[in-house]
């Protein structure tokens, strides 16, 4: 699951291409296309889109190679594995940014990626988002153990954690 949202925030967050702002691409108060373009190729996520890609496509493998053996496992990820799929998610993206980011915005965010700091953010940002992910994932098993604990010790649950048993009902009870 964790994957997915990964995959899927990259998506709106990875592109490609440069060019040239002008104002006939840009929506009223918006980043035109092409600088929104410039950004998403300064942030070098290209590539992890395509990866995130290919790891939905191997995951999508191997659910079709067990749900429907009759395909082949590349006869649905090679949806999501070409370059045009790619350039399909790119164009998805670029109206976001620009109904979000004006031209202005976009032009501080090319300023700031482009220096040392914006450099060293994109290189560790991964590694950030991984280990936060997996810090979560710790935090979340520890507290779901902590509530089970106490749904055993109110009797809730049993000692080995399922529902108890309970009475059979009285046919002549409440009559």
């Amino acid at each position: 699951m964790h994957r997915w949202i990964a995959a899927g925030a990259l998506l709106l967050t990875l592109g490609i291409g440069t060019g040239t702002a002008t104002a006939a691409d840009a929506p009223q108060g918006g980043a035109s296309a092409a600088s929104v373009r410039e950004l998403l190729a300064a942030t070098h996520v290209t590539a992890m889109m395509q990866q995130a890609m290919q790891q939905m496509g191997q995951q999508l493998d191997a659910m079709v190679k067990q749900r429907l053996p009759c395909l082949s496992p590349s006869a649905v990820s090679s949806a999501l594995t070409t370059p045009q799929a790619t350039q399909q998610m790119i164009d998805l993206a670029v109206p976001i940014y620009q109904h979000n980011f004006t031209e202005q915005d976009v032009r501080g965010l090319l300023a700031f990626y482009r220096t040392p700091l914006g450099q060293k953010l994109l290189k560790v940002q991964p590694v950030i988002m991984r280990e936060s992910m997996l810090a979560g994932e710790q935090w979340g098993r520890q507290r779901v153990e902590q509530r089970i604990g106490q749904l055993k010790s109110e009797g809730k649950l049993t000692a080995q954690g399922s529902c108890p048993v309970a009475p059979a009902r009285n046919a002549s009870a409440g009559h």
